[in-house]
């Protein structure tokens, strides 16, 4: 995603704010205060490690604590051509974060610095690409009712980054080992979580924890640095499966369709993008909803507009949704049942 067009060297800026609208509703008199700022452009190289030139790649510049909803906000890009140069345009002024990365799958670089925007265009930038990490372990079915997959190349962990313009690119999403061993390459500098992705080998499983060194980093980022290899983690998941389930329905019991719910943490340290302590559910033509997989915990329960999902990561919309939330708490295997009744 690009900058819009500004006028030349001069843009405007609006502050947001959040506002709760429910489905269907009008809200009138939303001002927003514009202020003209004058607009700069950036520009400079792009290094391999040994110096030479690297072409074909992006460079980005996000917002410093801008980071709005596990989205990208408003990131202001340019491509790198054949001779390692690169040149953004239209950029206000700000405290930004470059990062730039090379798009080759095999040989995957990138590069984080800040950077800040004045009234002035600001060139000769160089940026000096630099090797990923490797994360290397096993995976863990712990003892339960279910008996662990047969097949465990079709399970996937990656290191997804908590900057949501790093997971833009080729992300390292490998296949496990059928003896359960695993080895993540080309992981980016910055901070990173392990996650299982996808794929058809954990039916009826969940994520119980992640530990490095026997240390619990389930939920807490991993500050990967340039060549270093990270050894013994170790991925368990359990069949003790939390689920969530219910109806919505409106005053004549008839089943309503047209909302989310939405499950947060009663914690606000983890209202963050990519927290497996949030999570949603649409219902189905019957009214009824199921979410499955939310770690034990005490969790807020409430319903919510569905156009809005770009927003169930925001701190502040997650807090103006406490008030009129139910309370669950869940325990490892708990089923609880929250219905609604909601007005059409």
């Amino acid at each position: 995603m690009y900058a819009p067009t500004y006028y030349p060297g001069v843009g405007s800026v609006a502050e947001a704010r959040a506002v709760a609208v429910g489905v269907s509703q009008e809200v009138n008199d939303i001002d927003f205060g514009l202020q003209l700022v004058r607009t700069a452009r950036v520009s400079g190289h792009v290094e391999n490690p040994d110096g030479s030139w690297s072409g074909m790649g992006n460079v980005n510049l996000m917002p410093q604590g801008n980071v709005r909803n596990g989205g990208l906000g408003n990131i202001f890009g340019s491509r790198i051509g054949w001779d390692g140069q690169f040149s953004i345009s239209n950029v206000p002024p700000g405290a930004y974060t470059l990062r730039a990365r090379n798009n080759d799958r095999d040989a995957p670089l990138s590069a984080a610095q800040p950077l800040s925007v004045g009234g002035g265009d600001i060139g000769n930038v160089v940026v000096i690409l630099e090797t990923g990490a490797s994360l290397s372990g096993t995976i863990v079915f712990e003892p339960g009712s279910s008996s662990p997959p047969s097949d465990l190349t079709q399970v996937r962990i990656s290191a997804p980054s908590i900057e949501p313009d790093e997971n833009t690119g080729p992300t390292p999403n490998p296949r496990i080992n059928k003896d359960g061993t695993f080895t993540i390459d080309a992981v980016s500098v910055g901070a990173h979580l392990i996650r299982p992705n996808g794929g058809g080998g954990l039916r009826g499983w969940t994520l119980k924890s992640v530990t490095v060194d026997g240390r619990d980093v389930t939920d807490t980022p991993i500050s990967v640095r340039s060549g270093q290899r990270i050894r013994n983690v170790t991925v368990t998941f359990t069949d003790k499966v939390n689920e969530i389930n219910g109806s919505i329905t409106d005053a004549q019991s008839n089943a309503v369709t047209e909302y989310t719910v939405l499950a947060f943490s009663t914690d606000p340290s983890v209202w963050r993008a990519q927290s497996r302590q949030i999570m949603t559910a649409r219902t189905d033509q019957t009214g009824m909803f199921k979410i499955r997989g939310l770690p034990a915990g005490e969790y807020y329960v409430v319903t919510v507009d569905p156009a809005e999902q770009g927003e169930w990561f925001e701190p502040a919309y997650l807090d103006q949704h406490r008030a009129g939330a139910s309370r669950v708490t869940l325990s490892d295997g708990d089923v609880k049942t929250q219905d609604f009744r909601v007005r059409r």
